[in-house]
C-alpha cells in the first residue's frame, strides 16, 4: 500500500472518528432539543391556552353579570350599553372557541384529547346558557335571566374544573419530559468520554504502524544506493521486491535510471564503432578519389578505380560498365583478368543482373553463388568466390554505369556502405570524362563543319537574293488577302445578325404555336364534349336529325383538332425541333397497332385490309415507335380515303442492301391513283390532288408532308409508285438506329404532343393498368354510372365553357361535381369538402395556376394520395412531365375524350 494512501486512510479514520463524535453530539443535541420543543411547543402551549380559556370564561361570567344589572326599559342609553356589552361577550365566546380549536390541534394522547373534548362540550353548554340569558334580557324579562344563571351555576363551575384539570395534567407531562432529557444528557456524556478514549488509542497505534512501514522501505532503498560507487557503469545493482508506494516509486525511478545509464553505455560503444567505421570509409574514399583525380581517359580511369577498390574490400574479381549514348552498358575496365577475358563486353539495359540493376537503379547482393560460377586462381591454387555485389553508378538521379565485384567471403556492412558511397560520387567524374570526350569529338567536327559552312555561305547569298524577290511578291499577295479578310469579316457579322434574327423568329414562332394550341384547344374542348353528349342522346330526347347535327359538329371538331396537330407537327419538323427516341420495337407490335386502328375503317368502307410479314423480316427494329406509327397511320389513312373499293395491303419485308433500308413497309391500295406529273408535288405542305372548290376528297394535304419529314428524321425515305386509276403504292424504307442513338437531340420544351397513342388504346404508366376504350354500349354506360355514382369530383378551371361542358357530362354519369376558378379556391374547396374523390386540374389560371396548386396540395399529408388529373389545353410535349413533377397523378390534353376521362377517373378512384 502506498504511503500517501496510508496517510489518507489514517487521516480518513481520524476524520471518521471526529465525524462519528460530532454526529453523536448532534444527534444528542437534537434529541434534547426535541424534548424541550415538545415541552415548550406542546405541553407549555396547552397550559397557556388553558389559562387563556379560563380567563375568557371568567370574563364572560363577569360581563354577563354586568349585563343582568342593567335596566333596559327606562334608559335609552342602557340599550346602547347593552349592545356593546353583548358584542364584547360574543368576542370572548369566539376567543374561547379559537383557544379550544388550538388545543385540539396540539392534542397528542388520548387522555388529553378526551379532556379537551369534555371542555369543548361544557363550553358549548355554557354558551347555550348565555344565549338563553340574551333572549330573556332582550324580551324585557331580566329577572328570569338572573334566575336562569343562578340555576345553572354548576355549568360554569364544571367548565372551570375541567380547564384546571387540563392544566394539572400538562404540568405533570412537562416535569416528566424534563426529567427524561436530563437522564439522556448524562448517558450521552458517558458515551462521549468512552468514544474519545478509544479513538485516541486507535490513532496512536495507526501512526506507529505507518511510521515503521515507511522506515523499512527507506532503509531497503538506501542500502542499495550506498553500493553504487563501487560498481561499474554496466554492473549497477537494481532494487528488487519493490512495493507499490512512494518509496517503491523512488526504487522504480532508480531502476529506470540504471537502465538508462546502461543504454547510454551501449549507445556510446555503438557510436565509437560507427565513428571508427566512418573514419575507415572516409579515409579510403579520400585515397580512391585521389588516385582517380585528373584522369581523362575512360579505360585508364576504370582500371585505376577497380585497382584501388578491390584490395580495400578483398575482392577477387571486378568489372566496371559505363553507359554509352544509347541504352547499352560497355565494359571499360576489369580487375584480375590478365590471362582471361571475364565479363560481357556489352549489356543492354534490363538484360541479366547487371542490365536489371541499371534499369531499376537498385543494387543487388548475393551471399551464395553457384558452383563453377567463376574461378579465381593464384600461384598456389584456385577457388570459387561465394559473394557477388552489383551496384549502379549514379549521376543526377540516373544511372551512368554499373560496378560488379566478387569475393570469397561475404561483403561486410561497412564495405557495402563504402562501395555505395563511392558509386554515388564517382558518377560525376565519369560524366566529366564523357563530356571531355564529346567536346574533343565536337572540336574535330567543328573544324570540318566550318569548312563546309564557308562553301554553303556563298550558296546562301545567291538564295537570299532569290528570296528577296519572292518576298516582294508575297507582300503584294498579303495586301490582297488582308482586304479579302476584311470583306469576310463583314459577311460573317451579317450572317451572325441574320442567325440571331432567325433564332428570335423561331422563338416567337414557337411561343405563337404554343399559345395558339392553347387558345384553339380550349373552345374545342367544350365543342367536342357537348356535341359527343348530344350525339349519344342518353336521355333519348333528341330527334334523329338533331343527333346527326351533333355528330357533324363532333366530327368537324375532331377534324379541326387533327388540323391543329398536323400544323404543329409540321412546324416543329421544319424548324428542326422534333426529338427522335430510338428503342427496340417488335414488328408484331406494329402489326397489332395498324389492325386496331384500321380494321373497323375497312369494315365501314367495305374494303379488304390485308397485312403480310415476310418470314425473313427482322423481328425487331431499333427506331422511334411513336414516329413510325404516326407515318403508317398517315399513309394508311390516305390509302383508305382514296380507295372506294378493292384492297388496302400492308406488306412488311426485309430491306435492300442500302444502309438506310433495313425494313420496308409497303402500303398498296386500289384507289384513284396519282398521275406521274403530280407524284413529286404530293409531299408538299397543303398540296391537294384536287384543289378546286368542287373537290371530292377532303383533307389538309399535311399528312404526306409530315410523313416524308419524319421518315428523313428516322434516317429513311419514302418512295411512291402509282398509276392514275390503278392505285398507289407507298414504300417506307427505315434503317436500324441502334448505332445512331446520339443523333437528333433537340429541345423537348417546344415539342407538341400531337402524335400520342390513340385514345382508344392507352397505357397508364403510373397505375400499370391498360385502359381499352371501344364504342360505348348501354351496358358500359350503366356500369360506369354504377361505379361512379355519388363520387365527388372537383373541377378547377377558369373557363366556364369547359366547366359547363365537363359538369354536364359528369352529372349524366351520376357524379357530384364541385368547381373552383383557380388554385386558391380549389384548396379552400378541399378544406371544406373532405368527401372529394378526385380533382380535374387546369393549368393556366389566374391568381394561382395549376402547377402551384398541385404542389400546395401535395404538401398536405391528408392529400398526398388524392388523385389529381391535369386536364389542360397546354399540349406541348414537356407539359405532361411538368404536371407529373408538380404532383399530378395523370395528364390529359384538351380537347378531352369523355370515354377516356371516365375510364381514368374509375382507375384512380378505385386504385
Amino acid at each position: 500500500m502506498r504511503i500517501k494512501t496510508k496517510l489518507y486512510m489514517g487521516f480518513g479514520i481520524v476524520l471518521t472518528v471526529i465525524l462519528l463524535i460530532g454526529t453523536t453530539v448532534l444527534y444528542t443535541y437534537n434529541q434534547q432539543r426535541d424534548h424541550l420543543s415538545n415541552v415548550v411547543n406542546e405541553n407549555y402551549e396547552r397550559v397557556k391556552l388553558a389559562d387563556n380559556l379560563e380567563a375568557y370564561s371568567q370574563a364572560i361570567s363577569r360581563e354577563v353579570r354586568q349585563l343582568l344589572l342593567m335596566d333596559l326599559n327606562h334608559f335609552d342609553q342602557s340599550v346602547t350599553i347593552y349592545e356593546d356589552q353583548k358584542e364584547l361577550i360574543n368576542y370572548y365566546q369566539h376567543s374561547s372557541t379559537v383557544q379550544l380549536d388550538l388545543l385540539k390541534q396540539l392534542s397528542t394522547n388520548k387522555d388529553t384529547s378526551d379532556l379537551i373534548a369534555t371542555i369543548e362540550f361544557e363550553n358549548d353548554q355554557y354558551n347555550d346558557l348565555i344565549l338563553s340569558i340574551f333572549d330573556y334580557v332582550e324580551s324585557g324579562n331580566t329577572n328570569r335571566g338572573v334566575q336562569e344563571l343562578l340555576n345553572n351555576t354548576e355549568v360554569r363551575t364544571s367548565l372551570i374544573d375541567s380547564i384546571n384539570e387540563l392544566k394539572v395534567l400538562e404540568e405533570h407531562e412537562m416535569e416528566r419530559a424534563l426529567q427524561s432529557s436530563e437522564e439522556m444528557f448524562h448517558s450521552a456524556l458517558l458515551f462521549f468520554s468512552s468514544l474519545i478514549g478509544i479513538s485516541i488509542l486507535f490513532i496512536v497505534g495507526l501512526t506507529l504502524q505507518i511510521t515503521k512501514s515507511i522506515d523499512r522501505s527507506i532503509n531497503k532503498v538506501r542500502s542499495v544506493m550506498v553500493n553504487i560507487p563501487s560498481k561499474l557503469m554496466d554492473q549497477l545493482p537494481k532494487i528488487r521486491n519493490i512495493k507499490d508506494d512512494e518509496i517503491g516509486d523512488i526504487a522504480k525511478t532508480y531502476n529506470v535510471m540504471v537502465e538508462h545509464l546502461e543504454s547510454i553505455k551501449k549507445k556510446e560503444d555503438k557510436l565509437n564503432e560507427t565513428l571508427k567505421e566512418d573514419n575507415w570509409i572516409k579515409s579510403n574514399y579520400a585515397q580512391v578519389t585521389d588516385n582517380i583525380q585528373g584522369l581523362q581517359d575512360l579505360k585508364k580511369f576504370s582500371e585505376t578505380l577497380l585497382t584501388s577498390i578491390a584490395p580495400l574490400v578483398s575482392a577477387s574479381f571486378g568489372i566496371l560498365y559505363i553507359k554509352d549514348d544509347g541504352k547499352q552498358l560497355i565494359k571499360q575496365g576489369s580487375y584480375a583478368d590478365e590471362y582471361r577475358d571475364i565479363g560481357v563486353e556489352k549489356i543492354n539495359f534490363g538484360d541479366g543482373l547487371v542490365g536489371q540493376s541499371a534499369l531499376t537503379n537498385r543494387k543487388m547482393y548475393f551471399r551464395k553463388l553457384p558452383e563453377n560460377y567463376i574461378k579465381s586462381s593464384s600461384g598456389l591454387g584456385e577457388g570459387v568466390p561465394t559473394s557477388l555485389i552489383i551496384i549502379p553508378v549514379k549521376f543526377e538521379k540516373g544511372v551512368i554505369g554499373v560496378l560488379e565485384l566478387a569475393k570469397f567471403e561475404p561483403f561486410t556492412r561497412i564495405e557495402i556502405d563504402f562501395l555505395e558511397h563511392l558509386c554515388d560520387s564517382v558518377g560525376a567524374n565519369i560524366n566529366q570524362i564523357l563530356n571531355h570526350l564529346k567536346i574533343s569529338d565536337l572540336l574535330v567536327e567543328s573544324q570540318t563543319t566550318t569548312e563546309e559552312l564557308q562553301t554553303q555561305s556563298e550558296e546562301l547569298q545567291q538564295q537570299q537574293e532569290e528570296l528577296r524577290m519572292i518576298n516582294e511578291k508575297l507582300h503584294d499577295q498579303y495586301k490582297q488577302s488582308d482586304e479579302k479578310t476584311k470583306e469576310l469579316e463583314v459577311i460573317k457579322k451579317d450572317l451572325e445578325r441574320r442567325n440571331r434574327e432567325i433564332q428570335l423568329s423561331s422563338k416567337y414562332k414557337s411561343e405563337f404555336l404554343a399559345n395558339m394550341s392553347h387558345e384553339l384547344r380550349t373552345p374545342l374542348n367544350s365543342i367536342l364534349i357537348l356535341s359527343q353528349l348530344l350525339h349519344e342522346n342518353n336521355d333519348q330526347n333528341l330527334t334523329k336529325k338533331q343527333v346527326e347535327h351533333a355528330e357533324t359538329i363532333y366530327t368537324s371538331g375532331k377534324d379541326l383538332l387533327d388540323l391543329i396537330n398536323d400544323i404543329l407537327d409540321l412546324s416543329k419538323i421544319e424548324s428542326g425541333k422534333i426529338d427522335i427516341y430510338p428503342e427496340e420495337l417488335e414488328i408484331s407490335n406494329v402489326k397489332a397497332f395498324v389492325e386496331r386502328q384500321f380494321s373497323h375503317v375497312a369494315q365501314q368502307k367495305g374494303v379488304n385490309f390485308n397485312i403480310k410479314i415476310e418470314h425473313d423480316t427482322p423481328s425487331i427494329i431499333y427506331t422511334d415507335d411513336q414516329r413510325l406509327k404516326q407515318i403508317l397511320k398517315n399513309l394508311l389513312s390516305n390509302a383508305f380515303k382514296f380507295t372506294k373499293e378493292g384492297n388496302v395491303d400492308l406488306h412488311i419485308k426485309r430491306g435492300s442492301n442500302d444502309v438506310n433500308s433495313k425494313v420496308i413497309f409497303s402500303i398498296r391500295d386500289t384507289g384513284i391513283g396519282i398521275s406521274t406529273e403530280k407524284q413529286k408535288s404530293i409531299f408538299e405542305a397543303f398540296y391537294q390532288g384536287d384543289g378546286t372548290t368542287t373537290r371530292k376528297y377532303g383533307g389538309t394535304g399535311l399528312g404526306l408532308s409530315i410523313s416524308k419529314e419524319l421518315s428523313t428524321l428516322l434516317g429513311g425515305y419514302i418512295e411512291v409508285e402509282s398509276k392514275e386509276g390503278k392505285g398507289s403504292s407507298f414504300l417506307l424504307h427505315l434503317p436500324d438506329l441502334s448505332s445512331q442513338i446520339d443523333e437528333a437531340v433537340i429541345d423537348m420544351d417546344e415539342i407538341a404532343v400531337t402524335s400520342e397513342e390513340p385514345l382508344n388504346d392507352r397505357f397508364d404508366s403510373q397505375s400499370n393498368i391498360t385502359v381499352i376504350h371501344h364504342n360505348k354500349t348501354e351496358k358500359d354506360i350503366e356500369n360506369t354510372k354504377e361505379l361512379l355514382e355519388n363520387k365527388v369530383v372537383l373541377i378547377v378551371d377558369d373557363d366556364m365553357r369547359n366547366v359547363f361542358a365537363l359538369t354536364t357530362a359528369l352529372e349524366m354519369n351520376k357524379i357530384k361535381v364541385l368547381f373552383a376558378e383557380n388554385g386558391k379556391e380549389a384548396i379552400d374547396m378541399l378544406n371544406k369538402n373532405p368527401a372529394i374523390s378526385i380533382v380535374l386540374m387546369d393549368i393556366m389560371m389566374p391568381i394561382m395556376d395549376g402547377y402551384e396548386a398541385m404542389k400546395k396540395i401535395r404538401e398536405r399529408e391528408e392529400w398526398s394520395d388524392l388523385p389529381i388529373i391535369a386536364l389542360t389545353a397546354k399540349a406541348m410535349k414537356n407539359d405532361r412531365e411538368k404536371c407529373l413533377q408538380a404532383g399530378a397523378s395523370d395528364y390529359i390534353s384538351k380537347p378531352v375524350d369523355m370515354t377516356q376521362l371516365l375510364s381514368l377517373i374509375k382507375v384512380w378512384v378505385y386504385k
